[in-house]
Order: structure tokens, then sequence, then C-alpha cells
């Protein structure tokens, strides 16, 4: 009777029925045996309703709500809820076409993504690898569409900065010229994918102390590295001097392990 009254809660067309609903899930201490019917919610929800951000959005709160209530043991589930999320970071079309709130639904599953594989990848340890290839392949397959190459790039980016070093930075520059070409076609698309790069080197960047002068030379090496579209957009950042020191500092670590 909890699970029919939730669910028809979170399909109601009023937003505070619904967030009634997720804080119910999520704070709820005699639910446990509820979880994998919450899950294949989920599953089912985002399986049913690409075109539908609303609906999916609240798959994703309802996904959050299981994992954060601290009465429940989710740890055994979490692999069924990987998919799902990944299908909201990288799906082809998410909404209706035309419609730009796809973007932050990718951005919210990247985030859930990323917690899951820091939470539980300790348990299991071939989880963030085996969600970082998946990631990764949708990144460099040329003939899927920008918006499952942002998805990419946010997901990858959200697992961390040692994803970030060893397998975004390495394929940027091939990317922009794959990007450089879409600029002209699609521009809103492109450019929402060089920002989630410019984020990515930013992250990169967070932990790095040292900053190195501005020149064309550094201009020059760094564009060797993240191609000359992105290297001229980093450029004009405030950050740019810490991003260029620490994408060359990533280069070398790269080169120093290539090497041991």
């Amino acid at each position: 009777l909890y699970y029919e009254c939730i669910t028809e809660s979170l399909r109601s067309s009023d937003s505070v029925v619904r967030a009634t609903a997720v804080s119910s899930i999520a704070a709820d201490a005699g639910i446990h045996q509820l979880v994998t019917y919450f899950v294949q919610y989920v599953a089912t929800t985002v399986k049913s309703n690409l075109r539908n951000v609303d609906t999916l959005t609240t798959a994703l709160a309802v996904a959050r709500a299981v994992r954060t209530n601290p009465h429940l043991f989710v740890e055994p589930y979490m692999h069924q809820l990987i998919p799902s999320l990944l299908t909201c970071v990288v799906s082809r079309q998410l909404g209706e076409p035309g419609s730009s709130a796809h973007w932050a639904l990718r951005d919210n599953a990247a985030e859930q993504v990323s917690e899951i594989c820091k939470q539980f990848g300790h348990v299991y340890h071939t989880l963030q690898p085996r969600v970082a290839r998946t990631l990764l392949r949708a990144f460099l397959d040329p003939t899927k569409p920008l918006s499952t190459h942002y998805g990419a790039i946010t997901g990858l980016s959200a697992l961390g900065t040692s994803v970030i070093r060893v397998l975004l930075l390495p394929n940027m520059r091939t990317y922009m010229a794959l990007l450089d070409v879409e600029m002209e076609k699609q521009e809103e698309e492109a450019r929402m994918c060089q920002n989630a790069l410019v984020r990515a080197l930013k992250k990169l960047a967070e932990h790095y102390e040292d900053e190195v002068g501005l020149s064309h030379m550094q201009k020059h090496k760094l564009a060797e590295v993240v191609g000359t579209t992105l290297a001229g957009v980093v450029y004009e950042d405030p950050q740019a001097g810490k991003i260029m020191g620490a994408v060359a500092a990533a280069v070398a670590e790269t080169k120093l392990s290539n090497q041991s």
C-alpha cells in the first residue's frame, strides 16, 4: 500500500506532492523490503520516458533518495541502478527535440554515478573502471551525437582528476578537431561540449598550487595537448596560468608512468 501510494504521488502533476514523496523515501526507516521495487521503478521510468525530462528528473530524485536514506542497505542494488543513470548521462536524446532541459539532467545523473563509484568502489573494484570504459567509448565515437559526447565528458570529469588526466586529457586534441567542424553546424551543442572540457581542465587544476606565466610559448604547448581552439578559450580564462601548469604537470606525470 505504501509503495502504491508513493508511486502515485511521484506521478502527480503537483511538484510539492512529488517532492513530499521523494522526501519520504529518503527518510523512512521501514521500507527496506521495498528498495528493490524503487530501483525497478527507476529503471522502468527511465526506459519508458526518455522524452519527458520532468519524469526523468523525478526518477533521478528517487534514485538519490534511496541511496541516501541512512536506514537502508542499498549496496546490493547499485549495479541495477547504474545502467539507468548512465542512460540519463549518454542517451542520444532526452526530452523533446529542441529543448535544452536535458543538459542539467545529464549533469545530475553524472554526479550520481560518480557518488556511487566513490561510495561503493572499495567493495566493487571493477565498478568505476567499467563505468569509465562505457563513458570513454561514448566520448570517442564520432558517430554519436554531441549530446552523448557532452554526457560522456561530464561523466568522466565527475569521476575525478585521475580519470581526467588518464582518459580525457590525452584525447582532447583529437576530439577538438571534430568539435571545430561541428561548431559551424550546431553551435549550442558544440559550445556545451567545449564548456564541459574547460570545466574538466579547471577541475584538473583545482589542487594545483603553481601557475605558469602566460606566453605564446605556453599557449602553443597547451594547444599541442588540447587543440588550438580550446587552448585559446583557456588562455582567456582568469585561471589560465593555473590550468596550463596543471596540464603540463599531468602530461609529465603520464609520460613518467608510461616509462616505468
